[in-house]
């Protein structure tokens, strides 16, 4: 209902947690909304708003990826839990895109000009103020790229070079990418009523 009620700009986090809800029905959606703002308001003391983006994101990075732990599920990456938002804040690890929902999520509480880049195999974040144009690697510890780098990664893979590979996502197509990626995982563990059950909400998100 939520994914054929909304338009492109829909309500991401809100749908990352009702995703949650599916799988999970006792996930108290209040209580991790509560844990995301005491993440954003200590990164509120530990930043400088006025330094270069390098330097403000760095300290970020520091806090997330090192004080709070969080990081890529590298030995299980396929993990159906990957994908849920409760899972990846309990575990504090996640595969690419969840990991950039956590980012997304504190990014916007604190203001900054964060979105989501849907690469071709990849999801990262971008950051992008009048003065600079960074990308963010979530899974591998927010490592930092510029554009040309962006553009190694998609020729590299051979993905070839679209100008809509580092175009933000509007949030209904990252929640569609997000139930995609999670249908894929169903299927191949062979679970038919969950793959059912995620084709249903692409369907809805694709209208």
């Amino acid at each position: 209902a939520f994914c054929l009620k909304q338009g492109e700009d829909l309500n991401l986090e809100q749908g990352a947690w009702l995703l949650a809800q599916t799988q999970y029905p006792e996930t108290n959606i209040e209580a991790y909304q509560a844990l995301l703002d005491s993440y954003a308001n200590e990164l509120r003391t530990l930043l400088d708003f006025n330094a270069d983006a390098r330097t403000l994101l760095t300290a970020f990075h520091l806090y997330l990826f090192g004080d709070l732990g969080f990081a890529g599920n590298e030995q299980n990456f396929y993990e159906p839990e990957n994908s849920y938002l409760n899972c990846v804040m309990d575990r504090r690890t996640g595969n690419p895109i969840s990991l950039c929902l956590v980012y997304l999520f504190l990014a916007r509480r604190l203001r900054l000009p964060v979105a989501g880049i849907g690469l071709p195999g990849h999801f990262i974040c971008r950051f992008q103020s009048a003065a600079d144009e960074l990308y963010i690697d979530t899974f591998n510890q927010g490592r930092l790229m510029t554009k040309a780098g962006c553009v190694q990664y998609l020729l590299r893979g051979y993905y070839g070079l679209q100008d809509d590979y580092l175009a933000p996502l509007t949030p209904r197509r990252i929640l569609m990418r997000v139930c995609g990626n999670l249908h894929r995982i169903y299927y191949h563990l062979k679970l038919p009523e969950e793959t059912t059950r995620l084709q249903r909400y692409l369907i809805a998100l694709a209208r």
